[in-house]
């Protein structure tokens, strides 16, 4: 079962990637872009740290195996590529 959400979270986590290279290389370059993408980093920052206490806290706790640390760190690379895309796709409809 966790094989299948792993998948799962590792293609939409490959699909907000591929959305947000686009949009690096398309409309990054210029002031509103750095802007965007400027924001869009200090949150992903914020996400990394709180996705990876939340990893250290449980693993102090209830000590995970190999495969659920595995998960666990698919589960943080999707919290980080989708916050990132999210980000970008409010802050290219506000500005």
């Amino acid at each position: 079962m966790m094989n299948i959400v792993g998948i799962g979270l590792s293609f939409i986590g490959l699909a907000a990637a591929i959305f947000s290279g686009h949009f690096i290389k398309k409309e990054g370059g210029d002031e509103r872009g750095n802007q965007i993408l400027g924001f869009a980093g200090m949150t992903v920052y914020l996400a990394f740290l709180l996705g990876y206490l939340i990893i250290f806290l449980i693993n102090m706790t209830v000590p995970l195996n190999g495969e659920q640390f595995h998960f666990a760190l698919t589960c943080l690379f999707a919290l980080v590529v989708v916050s990132y895309s999210a980000t970008i796709m409010i802050l290219k409809r506000q500005y």
